[in-house]
């Protein structure tokens, strides 16, 4: 099976068209992890200690335990952790990937009318960081 998309950097006035070629099923499998961890819920974790091994861990947090809420956030990062993460790591190494780079440019000359609202977002976000980098 064969997909395609393209990805876009406006800041940087970049773009790049992409195929993904691989087996049927590392798509599907991919996409009912993507969107599973799409509905799992974000429940917060507590705050219940949990103590640190890793000594470059301990030395980022400043002590050996940390809280279960500021390791792990909530049950969709948990999920995204150890399921979703797992099974899209294993589905992409059985998809090969091309790319072709192309410029801002010509990808809203392409794409314009097929993601219209996305392209003028992106206008204005690029807008917005031109008129606050010349602020500064």
């Amino acid at each position: 099976m064969r997909r395609w998309g393209y990805g876009i950097n406006s800041l940087q006035n970049k773009a790049s068209i992409y195929i993904d070629e691989g087996p049927r099923w590392a798509f599907v499998l991919d996409d009912i992890a993507e969107a599973i961890c799409g509905i799992v819920p974000s429940i917060p974790f507590p705050k219940a200690k949990l103590k640190l091994k890793d000594p470059d861990d301990i030395e980022f947090y400043g002590g050996q335990w940390t809280t279960w809420k500021e390791w792990y956030g909530d049950f969709n990062q948990y999920f995204h952790l150890l399921a979703h993460n797992p099974i899209f790591e294993f589905c992409q190494s059985k998809i090969r990937t091309k790319s072709v780079d192309i410029t801002y440019d010509q990808a809203r000359e392409m794409f314009y009318e097929r993601d219209q609202k996305f392209f003028d977002c992106e206008a204005e976000r690029v807008k917005r960081y031109n008129d606050s980098a010349s602020l500064q």
